[in-house]
């Protein structure tokens, strides 16, 4: 093997390959430019591979470059023995590097030849392009579609914004129609039982059945009205209300009712600002908002009241008809209660539905409260998840910071009357009736008026009247907001108390009692009554109060 390798090697006999050219300049030189430039441009291919295979990894037949760039080295390397033999007469190291090239040459064709199905099969830059148009019009088609979805999922939204407001006007007609009746009812039966009840108090028995009647009024009354505030058809006051001490106030309200086995935890934000709100409704809700929550922690657990100042962003409030963007008030009330299924999440807030069983709920508390907020221009959200509790979050708007609270009387005032004229204005003639007893045996004179013209009459005869004590919704061109007005033209500075089952918005703009106006919701109890004519009286309370039994659903 060394010996042919020798032998190969041996150039010792040969001649260089200018001799044949007879070294002739021309040829000579001809021959070297042209296998100089031939390797050099063969040795700059691989390099030029090198970088482009290297900058991109991508390229799915990358690696075949490899061995074409060793081929191509080669075939330069045997350029450059063309330009050396033709002075030196190496032939057989020409030779060899002839033979590698052979090799490099037959190893690249080898795999070269399978891979030709596979690059054929790489799309064209025509057919890349009919495939892009395809793709592009394939992603118009589908940014169409889901146009049509976002249209079809707001149009559901809106037939479900439509169907909630439906059933709202319904239950409002049908809790207004029966309310203003029912009321009236009720006023008779909750004042007759108290004088009933002070007759009976040396009867065990018979004060037992006064006070089941009693409950049983309290109940129907607090029905309606929780309806109404569903519906937001309930007649509300609001005041710059300081959230930190209502709800301090009310927790201890709560505590005999909520028991030992539930911790009340009350973290107040410190320098809250107020709150603009009926006070007596946000007591109201978040007595429910307790209830609800003990009821969900049979065993006991924690309930979590927490105040703060929060802002509603248009982020925040899109999607919500009616809510505006700006400061509020966040009441957020935290149980570690039982939960409440997904399921059962979106029918949370409708009227009669409720998770608790047979007897144990109302299904109102909740709906109640959803109303009165939605009906103070708030917001309420409700998270739950079974087994972990429950949070519910009211947002209440905030008070102007010019605006000034409402400061109570803490005088006990003198409940009964001095022989002042009060004009009793009611159609419901047991109302009516009733009314004008209680009135006289409170220390006043009562007049009668059967309807607005009646009532007018009496103020044309020239009678002396002090105090106009009208009903709000009654037959005829007239209800009670216009008799007080014609009545005020007749007799200026006459004060006016208004009582009513049902306003029908006669004395509100969106559920809010207009500025001055004193009222007095049906039913009402004897001392509710006295201490609402004293205030009309002597003005012993601020204008726009308005007196309702704090009704709290069980629901």
């Amino acid at each position: 093997m060394w010996s042919f390798l020798e032998r190969l090697l041996d150039s010792s006999t040969l001649s260089p390959h200018g001799i044949c050219l007879l070294w002739e300049p021309e040829l000579i030189w001809l021959h070297v430019i042209s296998d100089a430039i031939i390797a050099a441009s063969y040795f700059s291919i691989p390099f030029a591979l090198a970088i482009v295979v290297y900058k991109r990894r991508d390229f799915q037949f990358g690696w075949m470059a490899w061995p074409f760039a060793t081929f191509i080295l080669a075939c330069g390397l045997t350029h450059v023995f063309a330009i050396y033999t033709l002075w030196v007469p190496v032939y057989g190291l020409e030779g060899l590097i002839k033979a590698l090239t052979a090799i490099a040459s037959i190893f690249t064709a080898v795999l070269l030849w399978p891979l030709i199905p596979k690059v054929l099969a790489i799309p064209t830059a025509a057919q890349l392009r009919e495939a892009h148009i395809a793709l592009a019009e394939e992603g118009r088609q589908r940014q169409r579609s889901e146009v049509l979805l976002q249209r079809f999922r707001e149009a559901e939204a809106n037939e479900n914004k439509i169907r909630q407001a439906q059933k709202m006007e319904a239950v409002g007609q049908l809790t207004g129609g029966i309310a203003h009746d029912f009321n009236n009812i009720l006023t008779v039966i909750t004042g007759t039982i108290d004088i009933l009840a002070e007759a009976v108090t040396h009867n065990r028995q018979l004060a037992e059945i006064t006070g089941l009647i009693r409950d049983a009024a309290e109940r129907g009354a607090s029905l309606t009205r929780h309806l109404l505030a569903f519906a937001r058809r309930q007649p509300l006051q609001p005041t710059d209300v300081d959230v930190n001490a209502l709800i301090a106030d009310t927790i201890e309200l709560l505590r005999p009712t909520i028991g030992d086995r539930v911790d009340i935890d009350l973290r107040a934000a410190p320098d809250l600002p107020r709150a603009l709100v009926d006070s007596n409704q946000l007591v109201t809700a978040i007595i429910n908002l307790a209830l609800n929550s003990r009821d969900a922690m049979p065993k006991g657990g924690t309930l979590l009241i927490e105040t703060r100042a929060a802002e509603l962003k248009p982020a925040d409030v899109h999607g919500h008809d009616g809510l505006a963007a700006g400061d509020y008030v966040a009441i957020a009330l935290t149980d570690t209660g039982h939960g409440i299924a997904e399921a059962d999440l979106p029918k949370v807030f409708e009227p009669f539905f409720t998770t608790k069983d047979v007897g144990k709920g109302t299904g109102l508390g909740l709906s109640m409260v959803y109303g009165f907020v939605k009906q103070s221009n708030g917001h309420i959200s409700l998270d739950s998840t079974v087994g972990r509790g429950t949070r519910v979050v009211l947002y209440l708007p905030r008070a102007a910071a010019t605006s000034q609270p409402a400061l109570a009387d803490k005088r006990q005032p003198d409940l009964r009357g001095a022989q002042e004229i009060v004009l009793v204005v009611d159609d419901d003639k047991l109302v009516r009736s009733y009314v004008l007893t209680q009135i006289e045996s409170l220390g006043y004179t009562p007049l009668s008026a059967n309807n607005c013209p009646e009532a007018l009459a009496v103020l044309d005869s020239g009678a002396p009247v002090d105090l106009l004590f009208t009903d709000v919704i009654m037959p005829g061109a007239m209800n009670g907001r216009d008799l007080a007005t014609e009545a005020q033209k007749r007799r200026p500075g006459l004060r006016v108390l208004f009582t009513s089952g049902y306003t029908e918005n006669a004395l509100d703009q969106d559920g809010r009692l207009d500025e001055g106006i004193l009222f007095l919701a049906k039913p009402y109890s004897r001392a509710e009554l006295a201490r609402m004519l004293r205030v009309a009286l002597r003005e012993t309370e601020p204008k726009a109060v308005r007196e309702t039994a704090a009704g709290v659903v069980d629901g």
